[in-house]
């Protein structure tokens, strides 16, 4: 049997890589300087509740794979990428290196085609000079974000199908936006964290 625990995550500007500076100022524009440091801590005590939770998990590291949002490579390289982001302060990135660590191997998840022209879509948004080229950017993105979305939660799920052998369990760290699992084919078992 194999096995996939779905994990739900938050974003933190950490997370974004070359996005993050703009992303945060995007969000202290939004939300007031204050209300964005509060968020900043709930997400932080987020991190801290489901670090908790997956240290709880059983789980066999040598049988473990990590499928993480927003990571197109494994190996080496699929490596470097946790540990440069969670040196950057990357909680997620923190708690997948740290089952790295103990012997969980990271797959490559998302398609790197896909994710270019997301980030392309995010940095149009985030480098308008204007409000009208803000807005253009915003509608242009919203026209093709579902369609996006739909492919990269099809790529996922075959990167799990096409990796995660009988008897081995899966880790998926998630955004909440994405609807993977009715992609998952039906051999695996689906277990979602709350």
């Amino acid at each position: 049997m194999r096995r996939l625990i779905v994990i739900r995550i938050v974003h933190a500007p950490s997370d974004m890589g070359s996005a993050s500076t703009g992303l945060e100022k995007s969000g202290i524009s939004a939300l007031g300087k204050q209300a964005w440091e509060e968020n900043q801590k709930k997400i932080e005590h987020f991190w801290q509740d489901l670090e908790t939770e997956v240290d709880g998990l059983d789980l066999d590291m040598k049988k473990l794979h990590i499928y993480q949002d927003g990571l197109p490579c494994a190996g080496e390289l699929g490596e470097r990428i946790v540990r440069e982001t969670a040196a950057k302060g990357s909680r997620n990135y923190q708690i997948v290196q740290k089952l790295m660590d103990r012997g969980a191997r990271i797959e490559a998840t998302e398609s790197v085609q896909l994710l270019r022209q997301e980030y392309g879509f995010i940095k149009a948004f985030l480098d308008a000079n204007t409000p009208e080229m803000r807005a253009a950017a915003e509608s242009e993105y919203s026209q093709v974000k579902d369609k996006l979305l739909e492919e990269r939660d099809a790529f996922i799920a075959a990167s799990i199908d096409s990796t995660l052998k009988d008897g081995e369990t899966g880790l998926l760290f998630i955004g909440a936006a994405h609807h993977v699992q009715p992609k998952i084919p039906k051999d695996i078992e689906v277990k979602c964290l709350d």
